[in-house]
């Protein structure tokens, strides 16, 4: 009786696919529509012939989701999670630990990288562009370090702004809502002969959470230059700036948040040319900064001990009890700057590549190119000294579509990075898609790639000494024995198209392992004031000294499991997103062995299971409506709180009302309510609580 049930479940939607509506529709009626985009292997193909799942955050749903922020779109994404360790300061991980830092995604504008190698993440409230300036986002998820390099480990978003060509008419939008948020921004195109200009500029401001000191206040602009000077050559410039202050801090107490000022900068250009129809060159070129600083407080501040008297006083005690076994080279300190963050420094990015496409045939595409990085940072807080440290990175890639037949097809890549402080490493993926017919395709892909550590795991060490040498606290310090992190990574896939839904569904099954994983690992460390306290206290001279951490490859992580979107508008006036995964972790994050420093399992370092679903109806040509459902199952936090919280279940609505005011201009209002029903929840940290919240959004096109 098991086996014919088996067989109605499984093989009978088998043949429905199989024998699905490819006789009504030939394959360039199927394929005609479907978006193309060049993020996951460099080469321009559609969804059915990428060999990794991938999403495509379009205009259509950026405008139905009614997102505020950047971030939040990224939730439309299977596997995605989007967090607020403080209330403007944004974290997206896929299939990771939930850290306040994740750093294992590749996050681009435009094809510029905006890793930022100071902090080993993105800074996503410097990037210098708001949501009003995307045009869509490509979102690869699964490994693309063949493609784009190490920090694509887990992933990799390519945000594509809108072109000067696409915005034929100024544009301003003002928002006001809850906690405060008062966001204006505006953006003006025009043309002159060949050469076209979008300029766009822009206030966010906020006083984020009840009872907390994490607001935001920020400016922000940029500038978009396209020039076509021939038929076979584009060009385009991008610049921009971002420049505020935002309020950090771990929520246990309002004197632990602190005003961290930024101030951003980026640069960027990009040369295509077509050299003839089998040929194509691209170059590009990019420069970014940020500097970052919180207040700085004295020493004696911190350790509320006016002039040090009674630091001193214990010193000159302990150096006549202990003799000439005193174990510092002074009895006498003297007070000194600090930072109680590591949120201090600057950094910059310079960098270049050249990519040569080749097309001999129909059948074969390649897409070769090498480049170099060059990346330089300044911060005593974070890497213990007022150098500026800096590292080269040169990189060789390639990627290869080989269509064998109508049906099956071959990718294949490879990307080769060497750099100055690391031994080099080579990643590769091999992938297969197969047509079983017009409108379905199966992909299968293996993936071995390495992330390379960052400028700040190579570097970071710090510590609290005095002026004359006597450590009062050593906290870091440097492993010069780093080694890249491996990921080991099966997708299997299917990608299948709806015709009559004009839509599709996307079904992955993955498997992914990374081992030699870069985490924190505590030992005994060097004599300090702080140890030699801890034994006085005790009293027990035999304690040992305090601990001192280091960043070793010291952590395996596993992930599996399943992921579906669905994306279909069944009418002209309907538009259905559905996107949903089921994750689960395993693997131990080892700390060292420690008093007080016990391993972390990733059990629940991520959510087991998400979900969003999002309904758009257009009620008339001026009046739309949407529905937006989340769903996130409860997750440990890391580096957050660590108790287990519960899941969060959240419906949001938003309608919008067009106005014809003019000739050739509307005015729209748009009224969204996050969280409809008031389900209070807290994210990261237990004092950022979220509860009902309302937003008006008016914009004008003129």
């Amino acid at each position: 009786m098991i086996y014919p049930r088996f067989q109605q479940y499984l093989v009978s939607p088998l043949f429905l696919i199989m024998s699905s509506s490819a006789s009504a529709y030939n394959e360039t009626d199927l394929f005609g529509d479907i978006p193309e985009i060049t993020s996951a292997t460099r080469i321009t193909q559609n969804l059915s012939e990428v060999p990794v799942s991938t999403t495509i955050i379009t205009q259509a749903l950026i405008k139905a989701s009614g997102a505020l922020e950047i971030t939040d779109l990224f939730k439309l994404v299977p596997g995605f999670q989007v967090y607020t360790p403080n209330a403007n300061k944004f974290a997206v991980t896929y299939h990771g630990a939930s850290g306040e830092f994740p750093r294992n995604l590749d996050v681009r504008i435009d094809g510029r990288p905006v890793y930022i190698p100071l902090l080993s993440t993105v800074t996503w409230n410097t990037l210098g562009i708001s949501i009003h300036d995307i045009q869509r986002i490509e979102v690869v998820r699964g490994s693309n370090v063949p493609s784009y390099g190490s920090n694509a480990l887990m992933g990799a978003i390519n945000i594509i702004t809108k072109s000067p060509l696409e915005q034929a008419s100024p544009h301003i939008a003002t928002t006001v809502g809850a906690q405060g948020k008062k966001n204006v921004k505006t953006t003006f195109s025009g043309k002159n002969q060949d050469l076209y200009y979008r300029v766009s500029l822009g206030h966010e401001q906020n006083d984020g959470f009840d009872f907390q000191q994490d607001g935001e206040k920020v400016n922000l602009g940029n500038i978009h230059l396209s020039l076509t000077p021939s038929l076979y050559d584009s060009i385009d410039f991008s610049a921009g700036f971002n420049n505020g202050t935002i309020g950090i801090g771990e929520g246990n107490s309002l004197d632990d948040f602190q005003d961290r000022e930024h101030f951003s900068h980026f640069q960027y250009l990009q040369w295509n040319h077509v050299v003839n129809e089998k040929n194509e060159l691209n170059f590009q070129g990019y420069h970014n900064y940020l500097k970052l600083s919180t207040q700085s407080y004295w020493a004696s501040e911190l350790l509320n001990d006016p002039g040090l008297n009674t630091l001193n006083s214990q010193l000159a005690g302990l150096a006549s009890l202990m003799g000439s076994t005193y174990p510092f080279p002074s009895t006498h300190v003297s007070d000194f700057e600090v930072y109680s963050s590591g949120e201090n420094g600057s950094t910059e990015t310079y960098g270049a590549e050249i990519q040569h496409t080749f097309t001999p045939s129909e059948a074969f595409t390649v897409a070769s190119g090498s480049g170099f990085r060059y990346e330089q940072a300044t911060s005593e807080a974070l890497f213990g000294t007022d150098e500026t440290i800096d590292e080269e990175i040169y990189f060789l890639f390639s990627n290869m579509q080989w269509k064998q037949t109508e049906k099956l097809s071959w990718n294949a890549g490879f990307m080769s990075e060497f750099t100055s402080m690391t031994t080099p490493a080579t990643s590769l993926r091999l992938a297969s898609n197969y047509k079983i017919n017009p409108s379905v395709t199966v992909r299968v892909a293996l993936t071995q790639a390495y992330r390379t550590p960052s400028l700040l795991e190579e570097n970071a060490q710090s510590a609290y000494i005095f002026p004359e040498g006597v450590p009062y606290d050593y906290i870091a310090f440097a492993n010069d024995n780093l080694k890249a992190e491996k990921l080991n990574a099966a997708e299997m896939g299917l990608f299948w198209l709806l015709p009559y839904q004009q839509g599709f569904l996307d079904f992955k099954i993955f498997n992914e392992r990374i081992s030699h994983g870069i985490e924190g690992w505590f030992y005994e460390g060097p004599i300090d004031i702080k140890s030699v306290g801890n034994r006085i206290a005790a009293g027990n001279p035999n304690l040992p000294n305090d601990s001192a951490r280091e960043l070793r490859n010291t952590t395996v992580r596993k992930s599996r499991g399943f992921e579906i979107q669905a994306s279909l508008t069944p009418t002209e006036k309907d538009l259905i997103h559905f996107a949903y995964s089921f994750n689960k972790l395993s693997g131990i994050q080892k700390k060292g062995g420690l008093a007080g420093k016990n391993n972390i399992p990733f059990d629940h370092s991520g959510p087991r299971h998400t979900a969003t679903l999002l309904l758009n109806h257009q009620l008339t040509s001026s009046l739309d409506t949407s529905l937006i459902f989340n769903y996130m199952s409860p997750v440990n936090w890391m580096g957050g709180e660590n108790a287990l919280q519960k899941n969060i279940k959240t419906t949001d609505f938003k309608i919008t009302k067009s106005f014809a005011v003019g000739d050739n201009q509307q005015l729209s209002t748009t009224l969204l309510i996050k969280n409809v029903f008031d389900q209070h929840y807290s994210e990261f940290q237990l004092k950022n609580l979220y509860d009902r919240r309302l937003y008006l959004t008016m914009s004008l096109d003129f």
